[in-house]
Parts: C-alpha cells; structure tokens; sequence
C-alpha cells in the first residue's frame, strides 16, 4: 500500500518542500530532541546542496531526493544506525497492535515475524498522529531470488508468521507483496538509500554492490503495516465485510457478503508464492502448496495451520541439492543465465 508511494517521483523544483515533507521540517526539531536525526534536507535551515556550487546539478546530490508522506528514513543517535519513522493515524488498531505484537512475551516466539517497534513517538498538540519507529528494512524482492533454498527460507517465515496472528486471533487483512520485508543488512553491508534503493549514497551514478542471500542466510524476513488489521474475539466467527488491501483478487471480496478474514489472510500470502513461482523458473516445488492456498472455494482452502504443515511436510523431500539449485527471472535472456560470473558479489539487478 505505502509502496507506490515510496515509487513517487521528485517534482521540480527540488530546492522547494513538497507540502508532504513539510510535515517532517515542522518536527525536526522535536525528532531531534528525541534522539533522531533526519536526513539535511528536513533541517529546517536546509540550503540545497547543489546551489552552492557553480553549475551544480540536483541528481549529483542525496539532499535532492524528496520523501513521501507517511514514511521517512532516520538515525538513531544513540547507535548510529539507520530507522524507519511511520506515520500513523491514532484512531486505527496499528498502535495497539504493534505493541502488542512487540511485547517480550509475544517477541519470545520465534514465529513472529511482525516488525518490531523500537519505539512511539507521540506529537506535541496532536493526538490523531503518533509516529512508529521501526527497523531499516528492504522490501522482500528489491533484490532478486539466487537460489531455490532463499525462496523457501522467506517462504517458510512467513508462513510461521501467519500460523502464529492467527493462533493470536489477530488478523492481518493485507498480507501482501508490499507489505514483506528482508533485514538487507547482511547482503548490502555498505548500505542502501531509502529513495533510491540500487544506491549507497543516494547520489545519480554509482555501482550497487550486493551479496546473494544464500551466501549470508539466514535472512530475516518481516510483516509490515498493520493498518487494517483487527484482533478477534475467539468466541465469533472471523468474518468481516470491507476492503482487503493490496490483493484485488480474492475471490471472495465484497462489500455486502462477509467473508473469514482467516481465509483471506491464507489467499493473500498463496497469492505471493504463486507470484514467486510465475516469476522465477526453478520453483514447481512450490505450486501444489501456492495451489491450495489459493482455492477459490474458502472452505477448500488451507488453513494456515495446514498450510504450515504441508510446507514441512514437502521441506522433508527437499534435498540440499534441490535447495542449492539456481533459480532465474524469466525476463533475464537465456543467453544471459551463462555469462554471468559468480564471485558471491554481484553489481547488478
């Protein structure tokens, strides 16, 4: 959902704020003071770079790149490390939730892969926003797939992740393709800019080095924004009429009929591995599970409990052979798949 938003392209002129970014210069100060630093651009007394040197152009600099509303990058003082600020509207179920999801004893089970929350920053004279801080993360496929094992290892987490909602009675409502993340920290050890992501420095030029994730796994796999979701009560049915985020596929979407939210949760994700599956060559060993996870008929459909069992059922029968093996895009040309030298860093997408 908050992708496209992110895919936003600049308006000219840079040297000027958006009315968006605005929202960010306002609480600079007060980030500041909470131990968070934004980028030069959001300084209030920011002066382009570019327009203090003779003939200087904006893509030369990272202060050029504009932010979007409801997402920003920052560093945490303390350590140095990078953050990601979201915006989020007080009056929705995401605050609670995320905290709830981020408490010790929630956090203990290694199946849960929501995204923690580092902290809460609430804004002075205002209680309709409040802003979440959350790790730096990369959005699952911003790097390509190397081989057959890093598709299960992320397959595999997310499928843990929602068993586990579900045994919580919480219900995600948008388990979508935007909305799964990778720590890239292990296979982009010099870093990534939060606007352009083929880049270290957020500059126009440059090469883009990266590791492939098998060479560096296990790669941590994360759940974002959990703006639509809801916790349930056990004791009724999970069954909601509304919208369903991302996926406008799911069969059984309306605005008048109910639907289990359950079962919608389990389609969503199916609906990612079959992505996966129509993306890349190599992965049939994950269409019979896309497959049932996917069934237009709810009640046929898996649960996520089953879900996770076939999945370790059919992980019994994979090899390591299986798992080492190559996978590739299907638009990469063939005569490409053997050009390419392997020296565990790549430079290209």
């Amino acid at each position: 959902m908050l992708k496209a938003m992110l895919k936003t392209i600049p308006p000219f002129p840079y040297e000027i704020h958006t009315p968006s970014e605005m929202f960010w210069v306002s609480l600079q100060p007060h980030l500041l003071s909470r131990g968070y630093r934004l980028r030069p651009r959001y300084d209030p007394e920011w002066i382009p770079s570019w327009t203090k040197i003779p003939g200087g152009r904006p893509g030369q600099f990272e202060d050029s790149l504009v932010n979007n509303a409801a997402l920003i990058d920052a560093v945490d003082i303390s350590d140095g490390k990078k953050v990601v600020l979201k915006r989020i509207d007080t009056s929705t179920n995401e605050l609670p939730l995320a905290m709830k999801l981020s408490s010790p004893d929630l956090r203990s089970d290694p199946r849960n892969h929501a995204v923690p929350i580092l902290d809460v920053i609430l804004i002075p004279g205002n209680d309709e926003i409040a802003l979440l801080v959350m790790p730096f993360l990369m959005d699952f496929h911003d790097l390509p797939f190397r081989r057959v094992g890093e598709v299960i290892e992320m397959v595999e987490q997310f499928l843990d992740c929602l068993e586990f909602l579900h045994d919580h009675n919480i219900t995600h409502m948008d388990f979508c393709w935007f909305n799964l993340m990778m720590d890239a920290g292990p296979m982009v050890p010099r870093g990534w800019h939060f606007c352009r992501l083929c880049n270290h420095e957020g500059r126009s030029s440059g090469d883009f080095e990266w590791i492939e994730r098998w060479a560096v796994c296990p790669v941590k796999y994360y759940l974002v924004d959990f703006e639509l979701s809801r916790e349930l009560d056990p004791s009724v049915n999970h069954r909601f009429v509304g919208d369903w985020g991302q996926d406008r596929t799911v069969p059984e979407m309306s605005e008048t009929v109910s639907a289990d939210t359950f079962k919608v949760d389990v389609y969503q994700l199916g609906n990612v591995i079959k992505k996966l599956t129509d993306q890349y060559t190599g992965l049939k060993i994950l269409e019979s599970l896309a497959n049932k996870m996917t069934n237009h008929d709810p009640l046929k459909r898996l649960t996520a409990c089953q879900a996770t069992k076939m999945f370790q059922h059919l992980k019994l029968t994979w090899t390591t052979r299986t798992l080492e093996k190559r996978v590739w895009q299907r638009t990469t040309p063939f005569i490409d798949r053997f050009m390419v030298k392997y020296r565990g860093l790549s430079t290209v997408i």
